[in-house]
């Protein structure tokens, strides 16, 4: 599906495009902003856009097949940058990535997505909330357009620590059983999350420092204090990735800690039961040998007393063990 806006500059309003014949009769107009934005296009689609802004076969290729790593590309007429946007799936656990392509020039943005996006409906809004800032240029555009996106990393790196911090808090304080297991998965989990997520942020990093520190024809100077706000932010966010994926190594070997001490506990109380049967058995086994020549065995309260020396040796033993912490 193709949705083409495009903003008069002089007016400061934006309007919709229907017939898309119309869109070179924007893309080279000086007064005007083109938005295209393609939702899982077709290859022909594609390629028809491709042929209307003379753009590069390598960057439509990379346009048309997902997974590709973020970056920042320059050609002749055109930038072309692969972002993420990322999202918090908390009913399933996971991490819903979503690529998004973008071919920017002085008077136009193509966007291409093959999963719809929810923060474009938040960039449209501040694309018209901001009109009076559009004699900036195209940068302006591309930092409501970029801000957005990084914004809603926020979220959902808070969502991830606070799932990290209640499991460490809750690491030491587990009661009854061993859970180990579970515990186990969930960090794993997480590492996983927060490694998928520097794998998105630190290259988009790169591709904001390279938007701040490189002078182009397509951006107004004014917009690198905006550019470098941003490159703020999503280092923000890559230090706190960073700092949670190594505390995660380190939470996971607590666990493991915390579940050795576990089991050794349980290993001292079955020792404990153990050697307490052992003295009883032993006992049991002195009068059981049937020798002829066992006073005790004539005794008419022998029994009881055998029973009793059991029980009395249980007794003591059993608070000798519990002082020892061992039951």
């Amino acid at each position: 599906m193709i949705k083409s806006t495009y903003c008069d500059k002089k007016q400061q309003e934006f309007h919709s495009i229907t017939d898309l014949n119309q869109l070179s009769e924007y893309k080279d107009d000086p007064n005007a902003f083109l938005w295209v934005d393609l939702h899982d296009p077709s290859k022909e689609e594609l390629a028809k856009i491709g042929e209307e802004f003379t753009l590069h076969p390598l960057a439509l290729e990379d346009a048309s097949h997902e997974h590709q790593r973020p970056k920042i590309e320059e050609y002749d007429n055109f930038y072309f940058v692969v972002f993420y946007t990322v999202k918090l799936n908390t009913e399933k656990g996971v991490l819903e990535v979503r690529e998004i392509d973008l071919f920017l020039n002085k008077n136009y943005l193509i966007t291409v997505h093959e999963h719809p996006i929810d923060e474009l409906k938040e960039i449209e809004t501040r694309w018209t909330r901001n009109v009076q800032q559009l004699n900036w240029g195209m940068g302006i555009l591309l930092y409501s357009f970029l801000d957005t996106i990084v914004d809603g990393y926020f979220p959902v790196v808070d969502a991830l620590v606070d799932q990290t911090e209640d499991i460490e808090d809750g690491l030491y304080t587990r009661k009854g059983g061993l859970h180990e297991h579970d515990t186990a998965l969930k960090l794993l989990s997480l590492r996983k999350q927060f490694l998928a997520l520097r794998r998105i942020v630190t290259p988009q990093r790169d591709i904001l420092n390279v938007l701040t520190n490189r002078d182009n024809p397509i951006f107004d100077e004014q917009i690198n204090v905006y550019f470098r706000d941003i490159y703020d932010h999503i280092s923000r966010l890559a230090d706190t990735v960073d700092l949670y994926r190594d505390q995660l190594s380190s939470t996971m070997d607590a666990n493991l800690t915390v579940a050795s001490n576990e089991l050794n506990k349980v290993m001292r109380t079955m020792t404990a039961a153990s050697i307490i049967l052992m003295v009883d058995s032993l006992i049991a086994g002195v009068y059981g040998m049937n020798f002829v020549n066992m006073p005790e065995l004539k005794w008419e309260y022998g029994y009881f007393i055998v029973i009793a020396l059991m029980l009395l040796l249980t007794l003591i033993m059993s608070l000798f063990f519990r002082k020892l912490r061992w039951i």
